[in-house]
């Protein structure tokens, strides 16, 4: 791993380590977590992982004295979800003690979806989200996209961040482990990778056993990263009964490989739909676990749109959840009107985004924006078409098409 970088979130959970008893730096496995726990300066930090089978065998054996505080340090717990029977044990402690910065857990799955876990800390714990890499994470820059947007502050160009050069972003993902690998070494990695999540990690999390059946699902799923479908699609193509697929799609999201992005629904607009989109929390899964060509995907602008779309996905993903009040949603309704993106600010402010892997814009492209700016939004607005060009280029008031590299710097 880059152990250079650093990550965004660092100073939320240090932050958080000073307000709330308990905090859980949550996300998917090899996204780097254990390296941003090692990193933060607590001294004293008393450093315990479950992935020790010995360790682990103590922590089921005897949950309270395992968990047992140490007066003024912080104990960082590796893997929380392979020993769920510490959860009650550490609400115990935390509820005769409640000093800050107690505890620091560190999972690779939902804890809510785990099914031996009885109690969930509520109101004693915090959760942040620890995603894969950014690309301005990785060139070392500030998260500044999102406040720049709302007040419409865009550099006026950006070289070098044409549809093949994102293409090859999205095939690379951001894993910290692949961002040196060659594209054969990547696709083996990757395979590897979902392999040994199905194989190892689904077990902490549910009763599934089916593992050549949920790989299948993962898959469908991959292929179809932020597209609409229904239960009753994916129930059928893998030959589910329907609860069955919705368990199945739960333990994938438990383990933050899919992401669930909600309607925008503040409106009583009637036709305006509720329906949820999914994408995978990371664009190199989806091109790596598919076999897919990074050639054949740069010509073919249905796997590199799907591709472009799902970064940057976890570019704005990031910094909404980095963002005090932001909210990230989509838009979509039975006249066919559609948005990628809605930002939700903590003022009210929107920003409608769609995204354009090609290096052209036009006036047609932000027909919706409009739409929805003149008949939905409520406060400010601002339209942005993200695309594969170099050049900000404003289409009216408050209406922009920015170039896709601006992500890659803040």
């Amino acid at each position: 791993m880059s152990t250079d970088i650093r990550r965004w979130m660092e100073p939320l959970v240090l932050s958080a380590l000073s307000a709330r008893r308990v905090v859980n730096l949550a996300g998917a496995r090899q996204t780097g977590k254990t390296t941003l726990a090692g990193h933060l300066d607590i001294p004293g930090a008393r450093r315990l992982t479950l992935d020790d089978d010995t360790l682990l065998r103590a922590a089921v054996a005897d949950p309270s004295g395992f968990a047992r505080h140490v007066k003024e340090t912080t104990t960082i717990l590796d893997e929380i979800q392979k020993a769920p029977s510490l959860l009650p044990a550490i609400k115990q402690i935390v509820d005769q003690n409640r000093a800050k910065g107690q505890y620091l857990l560190t999972g690779s799955a939902n804890l809510r979806f785990a099914s031996a876990v009885s109690d969930s800390l509520a109101g004693r714990m915090r959760t942040i989200r620890l995603r894969t890499l950014a690309e301005a994470e990785i060139r070392g820059r500030e998260p500044d996209f999102l406040d720049k947007a709302f007040v419409k502050d865009f550099p006026d160009r950006i070289d070098g961040f044409d549809k093949r050069t994102l293409v090859n972003l999205a095939f690379r993902g951001g894993y910290p482990e692949v961002l040196a690998f060659s594209g054969r070494e990547r696709r083996a990695w990757y395979r590897g990778y979902l392999d040994d999540l199905l194989l190892r990690d689904i077990r902490d999390i549910t009763e599934i056993r089916k593992l050549d059946v949920l790989r299948d699902v993962a898959t469908w799923l991959a292929a179809r990263s932020g597209k609409f479908f229904s239960i009753d699609e994916l129930a059928a193509s893998s030959r589910l009964s329907k609860p069955t697929a919705e368990n199945y799609l739960g333990a994938l999201s438990a383990l933050y490989l899919f992401d669930k992005i909600p309607a925008w629904t503040k409106t009583d607009y009637a036709k305006a739909g509720k329906r949820p989109k999914w994408f995978a929390c990371d664009s190199g899964l989806v091109a790596n676990c598919l076999a897919w060509n990074e050639d054949e995907a740069c010509l073919d602008p249905d796997r590199s749109g799907k591709l472009v779309e799902t970064w940057v996905h976890n570019e704005l993903a990031i910094r909404c959840e980095l963002s005090d009040g932001c909210a990230l949603s989509h838009y979509r309704d039975s006249a066919k009107r559609e948005i990628d993106f809605l930002v939700e600010n903590g003022s009210g402010h929107l920003l409608g985004i769609e995204v354009k892997a090609g290096s052209s814009v036009r006036s047609d492209d932000f027909v919706h924006l409009h739409w929805f700016r003149d008949n939905l939004a409520r406060g400010k607005f601002v339209g942005i078409v993200l695309y594969a060009g170099s050049q900000t280029v404003p289409f009216g008031p408050d209406f922009y098409a920015v170039p896709l590299g601006a992500l890659a710097n803040g």
